[in-house]
């Protein structure tokens, strides 16, 4: 059995849609646990009229814990073997969770992944999936944590996106059942730096069954705010996680700390959040200079290229209006 783990705030336009497209998938062994975490709208109804007609359908009201909260009480009640993630405002593909089983079974695998598309609305796409060698990969914890930090790997050129999400992949119930989201800018990121440091390999199909739906409202489609300066915060709780003796990991996480609070400095200019960038920025140089400028594992040209935006603000502001030129001519 598959548990698929739904929070639920205040989501009541798009919930109906998510809860369809779990219920329709061709995989049938489900049990779906929907989490009403505190929705001052419909949603808690919605939720109990799908439970009433499917008595695959869990439904657990709390009070508002937020996204975290309401994943690990998910993770208390999941009674399946596996453990699926589904946002309440995306929607997936009618095989995507059978494709995810299928392929897990193929090996020895501690999790399956598949791609996600995109959307602005809703748009059925319930072409049939068709599996072969050519869209299967094999990763292992090496290339899982290059892609995590966005380090370039030879073998996987997906987006990083694809490997900080769990929303996309199928874990084993083993795999996870003692690890807990933490209350953070990037939970999904710091969840899966420890997820996998406990595999050994995974695999990777290379097709969008899952729907990732654009919304103005959306966390991620939020201006600069206090959570989008705390992500750098995030990969610091990253850091922490990875021994003192694993070096390259370590040198991983390193150089993204640097490139996000560089940015975060670079977008919060000009806003009335530019004071809380910088105390954030402040903080986690003086935390982190000294093993970054150490780090064996990180080229000299890229400590050099870092340490210039770092300290020469104007030289970064450079680097983004060109690299934003040179994206404007090519639209």
């Amino acid at each position: 059995m598959i548990s698929v783990i739904v929070p639920i705030y205040n989501v009541e336009e798009y919930l109906p849609t998510c809860i369809e497209s779990i219920l329709n998938q061709t995989y049938k062994d489900l049990e779906i646990l929907l989490i009403d975490d505190g929705s001052t709208d419909c949603s808690g109804k919605i939720c109990d009229e799908y439970a009433r007609q499917d008595n695959r359908c869990i439904v657990i009201h709390q009070p508002n814990k937020g996204l975290s909260g309401a994943r690990n009480i998910g993770l208390d009640h999941a009674t399946g073997e596996y453990i699926s993630f589904i946002d309440s405002d995306d929607y997936i593909h009618p095989q995507m969770l059978e494709t995810l089983y299928e392929v897990l079974q193929k090996g020895d695998y501690d999790f399956s992944m598949v791609t996600f598309k995109q959307v602005w609305e809703y748009c059925k796409e319930d072409i049939a999936v068709t599996i072969n060698k050519n869209n299967t990969f094999i990763a292992n914890r090496l290339s899982l944590m290059k892609r995590l930090y966005n380090v370039n790997d030879q073998k996987l050129k997906w987006s990083e996106m694809n490997f900080q999400v769990v929303w996309n992949k199928l874990y084993k119930k083993s795999l996870i059942s003692n690890l807990r989201f933490r209350q953070t800018a990037s939970e999904d990121i710091e969840f899966n730096n420890r997820v996998y440091f406990k595999i050994k390999s995974c695999i990777l199909v290379n097709i969008p069954l899952y729907y990732w739906v654009q919304r103005s409202s959306s966390i991620t489609k939020q201006p600069i705010n206090q959570n989008f300066i705390n992500r750098a915060h995030s990969y610091l709780l990253c850091l922490h996680e990875i021994s003192a003796e694993n070096s390259l990991y370590r040198a991983f996480c390193l150089e993204k700390i640097y490139k996000t609070i560089i940015n975060v400095r670079y977008r919060s200019e000009k806003t009335k959040w530019y004071s809380y960038a910088i105390s954030q920025f402040l903080t986690l140089k003086q935390q982190t200079i000294k093993e970054f400028v150490r780090n064996k594992h990180i080229s000299l040209s890229k400590k050099i290229g870092l340490l210039l935006f770092l300290y020469i603000p104007k030289t970064y502001n450079c680097f983004m209006f060109i690299n934003e030129s040179i994206y404007k001519l090519k639209k």
